[in-house]
């Protein structure tokens, strides 16, 4: 992960402005960089660039991210206060989610200081972390830290005793070794990861289909209200409204439960669930059923020794002349659009007629799929051809 090409925005790809939204000079080179009286009179600062996507409505941070990105540094320890928060917010969110004995991991869990909170709610605790020196402090608290990054969505995260592997990882493997989670939580880390959609699809690539999460980031709607220009650091890359975040979390896999601000407006917090696909039995058993009615109907219409033709020539139409299979049933297809006429029905071939075709006696029933028009086609057919029979293919199936 390297600075954005071309310039583009981290969130959406679009290209970023040439005009800054803002510019801030002779800033720290990152919140961890400390001089000595050996290297004081060397140090520079440096320029931090902000831009605002067009299209999405982020600001970011352009030029590279801090080079130690990857890693969760917090300088001070967890308040008293903020144990007593967490420790409600993340039972809360377990048992909300049944997460009782089943698998959370913190995304850059730092030393383990959320960990401590999350692991007295029920929940089975991993953690995942790239820097070495804090993965083996964790680990000599007691706490199940996996040392790695998602450096791209196709990044597996190990089991623990295992480090998590880089885009050559399976997944399949994953799967089948059942190293996926049930739920993940990322405490204001996300907003220093330069691809951050990449970044969240990989998370989502190692959860479980049912798998949730909270991901909080720094409040960027309170620093708008309350013109916070010291909080620009060229550590946070990204700087996320709600709306932001949402619109990140829908396009990296997520649906957003829920999305507000938190201790004292600093942080906004979302709750996360990753997408499923969508069920596609009901569209298989409503083409069977469909299918078993009109056929049933044609079987019928033949033992009495008559013709069908079909009247309508829209999409709808044309699609259920295949799905249907009904190519060898029908004699014509009926459409008063001129220009369909004297062509032939797409991948079944069965010749468009003009309605009055109809007339010559060569039919004894139609099948109606006008969409909306079809019982105004109807009332035609009866008033009209007053000798066939007129039957509609709705969307609920065939009504006679």
């Amino acid at each position: 992960m390297n600075e954005n090409p071309e310039n583009r925005c981290r969130l959406c790809g679009s290209r970023l402005p040439s005009k800054d939204f803002l510019t801030y000079r002779n800033m720290p080179k990152s919140a961890q960089f400390f001089p000595d009286k050996d290297t004081v009179s060397e140090e520079k600062g440096v320029d931090i660039i902000l831009k605002q996507c067009p299209c999405c409505g982020l600001v970011q941070a352009v030029g590279e991210p801090v080079s130690y990105y990857r890693d969760v540094i917090r300088a001070t320890g967890v308040s008293k206060e903020m144990t007593e928060f967490r420790r409600k917010q993340y039972a809360e969110w377990v048992r909300e989610n049944r997460l009782e004995g089943k698998k959370v991991i913190e995304i850059g869990c730092g030393k383990g200081e959320y960990m401590n909170m999350m692991e007295t709610t029920g929940a089975e605790v991993f953690g995942l972390e790239h820097l070495n020196e804090s993965v083996v402090y964790a680990r000599q608290q007691g706490h199940r830290v996996i040392e790695g990054f998602i450096e791209d969505e196709d990044s597996v995260i190990g089991s623990y005793g295992e480090d998590a592997q880089d885009s050559d990882g399976d997944y399949d493997e994953a799967v089948r070794n059942n190293r996926l989670y049930d739920g993940f939580y990322i405490m204001n880390f996300l907003e220093h990861i330069p691809e951050p959609s990449s970044f969240l699809k990989g998370i989502a690539n190692n959860l479980t289909d049912d798998g949730v999460g909270i991901v909080e980031v720094p409040n960027f709607d309170m620093m708008l209200q309350k013109s916070l220009y010291s909080e620009f650091i060229q550590d946070h890359l990204s700087y996320f409204t709600e709306g932001t975040l949402c619109n990140l979390l829908s396009i990296s896999g997520f649906e957003v439960i829920k999305c507000e601000s938190i201790w004292y407006d600093y942080i906004i917090s979302a709750k996360v669930r990753k997408r499923k696909g969508f069920d596609v039995q009901p569209f298989l058993d409503m083409q069977e059923k469909v299918k078993s009615e009109v056929h049933s109907y044609v079987d019928e219409q033949k033992a009495k020794g008559h013709k069908l033709a079909v009247w309508g020539a829209g999409h709808q139409a044309l699609a259920n002349l295949s799905q249907l299979e009904l190519e060898k049933d029908i004699e014509f297809v009926v459409d008063s659009a001129d220009f369909k006429q004297n062509k032939f029905t797409p991948a079944t071939h069965i010749p468009i007629v003009a309605p009055d075709r109809l007339k010559d006696g060569e039919v004894q029933a139609v099948i109606i799929m006008g969409g909306g028009y079809s019982v105004e086609i109807k009332g035609i057919v009866e008033r009209d051809y007053p000798g066939i029979e007129a039957v509609v293919l709705s969307e609920d199936g065939l009504e006679k």
